[in-house]
């Protein structure tokens, strides 16, 4: 797999030599509300974790050769992929003829479904919603596994679509609540890492379902406020692959409260690591950003959230425009500059 590397060096930030530090200004109105925001910033940060639907909520489906207008993009062939899986993979489901799997044969006819399906989340997890398969596939599974207990691919399927349940507990179609939902799919996910993490090489296919679902677990954490249990989930996907900077992020962004220089660092790896394609990437500059702004140094927040909104330019055109706290906590210190530059001015010319 091809990254594309990305150093950030420690250069100045052109035209801003003179920047304030706000450090300097403890205890003024205008750096307490700044930090206010901050903090309301990560409030609304927590908040919208806490969303365990959010991942599903965009089912707007994309037309495949859209993603074909960009040969050398990771992430637009990792789309690509992906639909051509879960599409493969509804079109196999759709032509099985029976209500029910009966034998071995039935087992032979959809396997190649059920990796298609496992395949196309791993290439793009995203792209699982607008391309779901069947409503039916649900029932073939459960009686594919009575066939074949041991099947993984099967097995995580079932675990893909009862994620996938979670977005329709909010539109009323479940009796549970969300957060039930929440509980149950990562107890299930648990209990299906455990078991691949016993022997996981002993069959193709293993590792790389465990590290999507160490991965998918993470984010569940996240989402249901068990940042340990998130953290050591990422880790545990990242140690499986030292190439995933999807998990790399996900450490980085569990340490920005507790460890925020520890998480800088880890954000500047992501950004070497990962390509300038990838739907994080400028998010990761904005964490920065947000990071040395909570700790009042505003030229380096400023070179940081100038870089996230260059990385942003070149954003491919079928991803959503990114929308997360730090960049808009970014936007309000920008605007707050030339406060700072006034108060800065009139604390040395008092008397």
């Amino acid at each position: 797999m091809a990254h594309y590397n990305k150093e950030v060096d420690n250069t100045t930030f052109p035209g801003n030599e003179e920047t304030p530090d706000l450090r300097g200004f403890m205890g003024n109105p205008v750096y307490s509300s700044l930090l206010d925001f901050f903090k309301s910033g990560r409030e609304e940060q927590a908040k919208q974790a806490s969303d365990s639907t959010r991942i599903f909520k965009d089912n707007k489906r994309f037309d495949p050769r859209v993603f074909s207008q960009y040969p050398n993009s990771h992430t637009a062939n990792n789309h690509s992929r992906a639909v051509c899986h879960l599409i493969m993979a509804s079109e196999k489901i759709k032509d099985f003829n029976n209500d029910s799997v009966e034998n071995l044969k039935d087992c032979e006819i959809l396997r190649s479904a059920f990796e298609n399906i496992v395949y196309g989340h791993i290439c793009e997890n995203s792209m699982f919603g607008p391309y779901h398969p069947p409503e039916n596939t649900s029932i073939l599974i459960d009686k594919y596994l009575m066939l074949k207990p041991d099947d993984i691919f099967a097995a995580y399927t079932k675990q893909l679509i009862l994620w996938r349940t979670l977005s329709q507990a909010q539109k009323g179609k479940n009796l549970l609540s969300d957060f039930e939902y929440a509980k149950l799919s990562i107890k299930s996910a648990e209990e299906l890492a455990y078991k691949l993490s016993l022997d996981v090489d002993s069959l193709p296919g293993k590792r790389i379902i465990l590290i999507d679902i160490y991965y998918c677990l993470g984010a569940k954490y996240v989402s249901t406020n068990q940042p340990e249990r998130a953290l050591d989930s990422f880790q545990k996907c990242f140690d499986l692959d030292k190439s995933n900077y999807s998990a790399l992020y996900g450490i980085a962004y569990m340490n920005m409260e507790n460890e925020p220089m520890k998480a800088i660092e880890l954000f500047r790896k992501f950004i070497k690591m990962a390509p300038e394609c990838d739907k994080q990437y400028p998010n990761a500059y904005y964490m920065i950003a947000s990071l040395y702004g909570t700790k009042g140094n505003v030229k380096e927040a400023l070179r940081y959230c100038s870089l996230a909104e260059d990385a942003e330019k070149k954003r491919l055109p079928f991803l959503s425009p990114v929308d997360i706290p730090q960049k808009d906590m970014m936007q309000q210190m920008k605007s707050m500059i030339p406060q700072i530059e006034k108060m800065k001015s009139q604390k040395k010319i008092k008397p």
